[in-house]
C-alpha cells in the first residue's frame, strides 16, 4: 500500500484543484468543531494529516459514535445535515491513488460516477468506511420496524479501553475470557458452577459477542493496553434480537436493499467466524428459543414422539425439557451449543449417537426463511432436496432456520465411566504411548455396542471424560471395560490398575440425569484455542495396522499439541435396530465411516503476543495437518470442528456431496446472499484487504 505522503507529493499539483472543485460543488461541509476527525480538509498540510490519520486507524471505535437519546443507536459524531465531507475526503484519497499509479487526472476520477470506489461498492458489500453504508436515519426505521430491538455493537471488551475503561470490570472480565458467559446476555443457570465475577453485568444483551479468537483478531480484548482504541474489526455493526419470523424477513430485506452482510448468531460456538462479519447486519436468534414435545407425531416417514425445536433453544435445555416428560433427544454435549443451529446442520455428534446417530438423521422437518423472504417447511416428502441439504450439508447457506422438528426417544437407564493415565504412572513415556494405543484397539468393542467415548490427550495425559453406556447399568459397564482396563495393565507393566486410572462409574435412570451430574461442568470452563483443526481417523485404519497412525499421534502431541476426540460407531449393529436415519440426508459420509474425530489444538495463553495466533495458524495448516495427512491419506474432517484454511474444503468436509448441495445452493439463493467461510458456495466470495465481502 502507498504512503500518504508518496501520494501527496505524485499529485501535490492537482490536489489544489481537486480541493477547489470540492469548495466549489459545497461538499466541504464545514463541522461545529474545530478538531472534528471528519472536516473537509482544505489544504495540502491538512489532506496529508488526514490521510496519515486515517491510514493507521484502519476501522470505526465505540469511541466514534454517540448514543441517541431516544434508541440508544449510536450515530456519528459530529453530526452533519450530509455526510458529503466525509464521502469526499474518501474520493480524494481514490483520486490520489489513481492519480500515483496511472498518473490520470484527479478531477476525472472525482467527476466520475464510475470511480474505482463505486465498482468496488457494486462488487462487495458495504461497510462502514463506505459512502454508501446505510445513515442513521435508515438505521432507526429498521429499528422501529424491530420494535425497538436492534442493538448497536460494544464490545464486552471496551471496559478494558479508554473512554469506557473500568480497571474493576476489566480485571474480572480477563479473568472470564474465552469462557460462554462473555457471549450470553444473561447467566446461565446449568454453569452455577463456574464462578461469574459479581463486576460482570449479566443483564446487558451481549448479541455480537462470538468466541473464535482467530477472528476477534485482538480488537478489542483485555490483552492490549488501554490506551488502545476498541475497534469493532470483525464484530457485526448491528443486531436484531429476533422474536418472530417477521423480524428475519425485516433483516433479510434491510441487508439485501443496502447492500450490506447479513450473519445469522445463535450462540457464537463456531471455529469459523461464520456468525460474525465486518458491518454485518446479525440476526440473533438467542431469545426465538421455545420447545414443545409433539407426543404423536404422524408422517409417512414416522410415527411417534417428536421434539419442535426454535433455533435458540440450547442443548442442555432442550435436553432438560424432553428428559422431564420421558424423552431423550440427541444433542451436543456442550450445553450451550443451540439445538437446530449449526449443530444441527453440520450433522451433530452426540454421546448418543452410538445408539441413535446423528443429530441430523433424527431430523423429521425443517422450518426455514429465504433469500426472498418465504418460509418454507422442508421434510423427507417435501422440498424433499432442501431437507437433504440441510440435514447435515452445513448450516446458514441456504436460509435462517427458525425451527426443527427431531425425533426423540423414551429415557432408559444410562451409565458411564471416567477414567485418567499420565506419563508417570504408566512408568514412562514409551509405556505411556502403549497404553494409548491400547486404549484405542480394546475402545472398538465397546463403541460397536453403541458406547461413545470422549477424551483428551497429550504427550503427557490423558483424561476420558466418559464412555456411555446408554441401556447399561453401571455393573454391566464395569463388565464391559474390563478388556480394556487388562490390556492397559499389561502395557504398562501393570502400573495401569483400576485404583491407579481413578476409575468412576456413575448410574441414572436417564441420560439427561446423567449428562448433568457427570459431565456438563467438565465442559463448563472450555474456551478456544487460537487455532484449531480437525481430522478423522477412518475406522478401517484403526482395524489395521496402527503403528503409522500411533507415530504420527505422537509426534503432533510431542510439537506441544493437544487432541480432544470424540470415538464412536454410528454404523453399528445396536444402532441400525433402534434408530436408523428418518431419511437420506448429507451428513458427511467420512464421519459416518469414522472410528473417531479429533480436534487438533495447540497451547496457547492470552498473554503472548497476538502474533503467535497466526503462527499457530500457519504451522496447523503447513506443518502438523500435514503430519496427519502423510499417514493418513484423505480421512477428512468433521465440517463443525476444522480449520477454515483447509487445503481442500470440499472433500475434507463433504466428501462426495458437495456438487449436489451446490446445485441446491444455486436454486434456493441464487445471488449467494447467505456466505460461510467453509459453507456451500464459500468460492463465490473472498474478502478485500479492508474486510468487505466481494464477489469473485
Amino acid at each position: 500500500m502507498l504512503g500518504a505522503s508518496v501520494l501527496i507529493s505524485k499529485c501535490e499539483n492537482n490536489l489544489q484543484a481537486l480541493l477547489h472543485i470540492g469548495r466549489k460543488e459545497g461538499r466541504g461541509i464545514q463541522p461545529k468543531r474545530k478538531t472534528d476527525n471528519y472536516a473537509m480538509p482544505t489544504s495540502i498540510k491538512a489532506v496529508k494529516e488526514r490521510l496519515q490519520i486515517g491510514w493507521h486507524r484502519g476501522g470505526h471505535s465505540n469511541a466514534d459514535y454517540r448514543p441517541d437519546p431516544k434508541t440508544s443507536i449510536p450515530v456519528r459524531s459530529p453530526t452533519y445535515s450530509k455526510l458529503e465531507g466525509t464521502m469526499l475526503l474518501r474520493t480524494i484519497t481514490t483520486a490520489l491513488i489513481f492519480c500515483a499509479v496511472t498518473a490520470e487526472s484527479p478531477q476525472g476520477v472525482l467527476g466520475s460516477e464510475t470511480s474505482a470506489a463505486m465498482q468496488t461498492a457494486i462488487q462487495c458489500r458495504y461497510i462502514p468506511e463506505d459512502a454508501g453504508w446505510p445513515q442513521p436515519q435508515l438505521w432507526h426505521q429498521l429499528n422501529r420496524t424491530v420494535n425497538g430491538r436492534l442493538i448497536a455493537t460494544v464490545p464486552v471488551g471496551s471496559v478494558c479501553h479508554y473512554p469506557k475503561y473500568d480497571e474493576a470490570k476489566c480485571n474480572d472480565l480477563t479473568t472470564i475470557w474465552g469462557l460462554v458467559q462473555t457471549a450470553y446476555a444473561v447467566r446461565i443457570p446449568h454453569l452455577d458452577k463456574v464462578i461469574v465475577p459479581l463486576t460482570f453485568d449479566s443483564s446487558v444483551p451481549r448479541p455480537a459477542e462470538f468466541l473464535a479468537l482467530y477472528f476477534q483478531n485482538n480488537t478489542c480484548t483485555p490483552f492490549t493496553p488501554s490506551s488502545t482504541r476498541c475497534i469493532l474489526g470483525n464484530y457485526a455493526s448491528y443486531s436484531i434480537d429476533v422474536r418472530s419470523i417477521d423480524d428475519v424477513r425485516a433483516g433479510i430485506s434491510f441487508a439485501q436493499k443496502r447492500n450490506i452482510r447479513l450473519v445469522i448468531k445463535n450462540s457464537g460456538h463456531d471455529f469459523y467466524g461464520q456468525s460474525t462479519g465486518k458491518g454485518a447486519l446479525s440476526l440473533w436468534m438467542h431469545n426465538y428459543n421455545k420447545t414443545m414435545i409433539i407426543p404423536n407425531y404422524s408422517s409417512s416417514y414416522y410415527d411417534g414422539p417428536a421434539l419442535h425445536v426454535q433455533t435458540g433453544a440450547e442443548a442442555a435445555a432442550a435436553g432438560a425439557y424432553v428428559s422431564a416428560q420421558g424423552y431423550t433427544v440427541v444433542a451436543g454435549s456442550c450445553p450451550t451449543v443451540k439445538m437446530a443451529g449449526g449443530y444441527l446442520g453440520g450433522g451433530g455428534h452426540s454421546y448418543l449417537s452410538g445408539i441413535y446417530g446423528f443429530a441430523a438423521d433424527n431430523v423429521l422437518e425443517w422450518d426455514i426463511v429465504t433469500a426472498d423472504g418465504e418460509r418454507v417447511v422442508a421434510t423427507p416428502t417435501q422440498n424433499a432436496d432442501l431437507y437433504w441439504a440441510l440435514s447435515g450439508g452445513g448450516s446458514g447457506t441456504y436460509g435462517v432456520v427458525l425451527s426443527a422438528t427431531v425425533r426423540v426417544f423414551p429415557n432408559e437407564v444410562t451409565s458411564n465411566a471416567a477414567f485418567s493415565f499420565s506419563v508417570s504412572q504408566a512408568g514412562g513415556v514409551e509405556q505411556y504411548w502403549n497404553a494409548v494405543s491400547a486404549f484405542h484397539q480394546h475402545l472398538k468393542p465397546l463403541l460397536d455396542q453403541g458406547m461413545v467415548a470422549e477424551y483428551g490427550f497429550t504427550n503427557e495425559t490423558m483424561v476420558v471424560t466418559g464412555v456411555m453406556a446408554p441401556g447399561q447399568t453401571s455393573d454391566s459397564l464395569q463388565s464391559s471395560l474390563q478388556p480394556l482396563f487388562n490390556a492397559l495393565t499389561a502395557k504398562s507393566c501393570s502400573q495401569l490398575t483400576a485404583k491407579s486410572l481413578g476409575m468412576k462409574l456413575a448410574q441414572a435412570d436417564s441420560y439427561y440425569d446423567l449428562y448433568k451430574a457427570e459431565i456438563e461442568s467438565h465442559l463448563a470452563g472450555l474456551v478456544f484455542p487460537a487455532a484449531m483443526a480437525g481430522r478423522f481417523v477412518p475406522r478401517k485404519v484403526m482395524d489395521a495396522n496402527t503403528t503409522v497412525l500411533d507415530t504420527a499421534l505422537r509426534a503432533v502431541a510431542d510439537r506441544g499439541y493437544s487432541y480432544a476426540a470424540i470415538a464412536l460407531n454410528v454404523l453399528n449393529s445396536v444402532r441400525n435396530r433402534t434408530a436408523p436415519p428418518i431419511a437420506p440426508n448429507a451428513v458427511q459420509s467420512n464421519f459416518n465411516d469414522a472410528y473417531s474425530s479429533l480436534m487438533i489444538s495447540p497451547r496457547w495463553s492470552n498473554s503472548l503476543p497476538w502474533s503467535e495466533a497466526q503462527v499457530l495458524q500457519d504451522q496447523l495448516v503447513n506443518e502438523i495437518l500435514p503430519i496427519h495427512d502423510a499417514a493418513v491419506p484423505d480421512a477428512g474432517a468433521y465440517k463443525n470442528e476444522a480449520n477454515w484454511a483447509e487445503k481442500d474444503i470440499k472433500k475434507s468436509f463433504y466428501a462426495g456431496t458437495y456438487e449436489r448441495l451446490e446445485n441446491i445452493k444455486k436454486k434456493i439463493d441464487p445471488d449467494g446472499f447467505f456466505y460461510g467461510i467453509t459453507s456451500v458456495g464459500f468460492d463465490r466470495f473472498a474478502w478485500d484487504s479492508a474486510g468487505r465481502l466481494c464477489n469473485t
